[in-house]
């Protein structure tokens, strides 16, 4: 933190200090948010939940949101979603069967900090119990 007061100064001399006080904070974008991974009590056919937790470190001013950019196979990665103000996400209308690349950044008043690590989740659920069961043997 750092704390400013003005003075000014002519031929004759510095004049006293300004009554007023300017208090200015140093701070740095957050570092990348944490444990991003797949939420298997929501992830299904089409649809996948995401969750993470924190960044370590805020850069001295509060995370404001967090973005989640995805991929799929070798394609570069594209901003799935801004402004997330908690730490999960249930992505939807998703393609069935496919193999999706998540990463999510925490933003404060400087900006968007560092990504977090990657994480693939495949678009699918558990598979259902067999039905009709029997035993075939002769």
């Amino acid at each position: 933190m750092y704390q400013f007061k003005v003075e000014s100064r002519n031929a004759f001399g510095y004049s006293s200090s300004s009554s007023n006080e300017v208090s200015i904070r140093a701070a740095k974008k957050p570092t990348a948010p944490l444990n991003l991974a797949n939420d298997a009590t929501i992830t299904a056919s089409g649809i996948i939940g995401l969750t993470w937790s924190a960044p370590s470190s805020n850069g001295g001013s509060a995370v404001i949101d967090y973005q989640i950019s995805f991929k799929t196979g070798t394609d570069g990665f594209s901003v799935l979603v801004s402004g997330i103000a908690a730490t999960s996400y249930t992505a939807s209308s998703l393609t069935s069967g496919a193999t999706y690349t998540f990463k999510v950044t925490a933003r404060n008043e400087l900006g968007f900090g560092e990504d977090s690590a990657e994480v693939s989740i495949l678009a699918a659920a558990k598979p259902t119990a067999p039905l009709n069961l029997a035993n075939n043997a002769a």
